[in-house]
């Protein structure tokens, strides 16, 4: 038996593409965020199930995941939740029971949501001296907390572009933007390129297709009075990854207190 299916037209086909392809995607990215959040190296684990690290880059990364490699994922980890790897939905990991604990007790808390925290976030105001390399692993999976439960990443600041809404060592919190073209001029971005990193506020640029990335910092040279800090345009097909910054955490020095705040926004 046959079945044949009729597209009104061409854009549809396209649609369902893009959904299947979608969905590779967020299977590969969840494959990256276990073993993140499992602390497992990448190479060795790529090798144990049959792929390579070049499966999960690029154009590559929106490819199938056959089932032969969804078999070697259960087999290494056994307590993975298949369900949460194919579509997203409940816990990464099994729930383990207690036989010897009461029922409902202990499995009433909601599932903490761990978010990687990277360190490699700069904030410094000109291309030539924010060199880092934006493809670097997470350090460690830490609690995002209810104050930030929209947030997919956080980092740690370096520099003081700008200070002082944001000071060096602090950690933001980050949420992925998938639409380059929602982006909200006036707010705080991270901005990431195949050679840097900056969170910088967002205005709209005087050449097309680029945005003009500021510094909060009007610290200026005493020789010249031009700032340390300059504006600088970065075109809009450069930024591989863009997150919107939600707040920031920073520590004081004299206490162990923890201090949480949205960025403040100038008019």
């Amino acid at each position: 038996m046959y079945f044949v299916f009729c597209f009104t037209n061409i854009e549809n086909i396209f649609s369902i593409k893009q959904i299947t392809d979608n969905i590779f995607a967020m299977i590969k990215k969840r494959i990256i965020q276990l073993l993140e959040y499992k602390g497992i190296a990448k190479e060795e684990f790529y090798k144990k199930i049959g792929v390579t690290s070049a499966n999960f880059r690029g154009k590559a990364s929106e490819t199938p995941v056959n089932s032969k490699t969804i078999e070697n994922i259960l087999s290494e980890i056994s307590d993975l939740n298949l369900d949460w790897l194919l579509t997203g939905t409940g816990s990464m990991l099994k729930e383990k029971l207690n036989a010897f604990s009461e029922p409902s007790i202990n499995h009433t808390r909601e599932e903490k949501k761990l978010i990687p925290l990277y360190d490699g976030v700069a904030t410094a105001g000109t291309l030539e001296t924010a060199m880092l390399d934006p493809t670097h692993e997470s350090v460690e999976m830490i609690d995002a907390g209810d104050w930030f439960r929209d947030a997919t990443a956080a980092m740690r600041v370096h520099g003081d572009s700008m200070y002082p809404e944001y000071k060096s060592g602090s950690i933001a919190a980050l949420r992925e933007v998938q639409n380059k073209r929602l982006v909200v001029y006036g707010q705080d971005y991270l901005i990431e390129t195949t050679e840097y990193r900056v969170i910088k506020r967002l205005q709209k640029s005087d050449l097309p297709q680029n945005w003009l990335a500021c510094s909060v910092n009007e610290e200026k040279y005493e020789s010249s009075g031009r700032l340390i800090h300059e504006p600088f345009d970065v075109h809009i097909d450069d930024v591989k990854r863009l997150y919107q910054v939600l707040g920031n955490v920073k520590r004081n020095q004299s206490s162990t207190v923890i201090h949480a705040g949205k960025p403040i926004k100038r008019t």
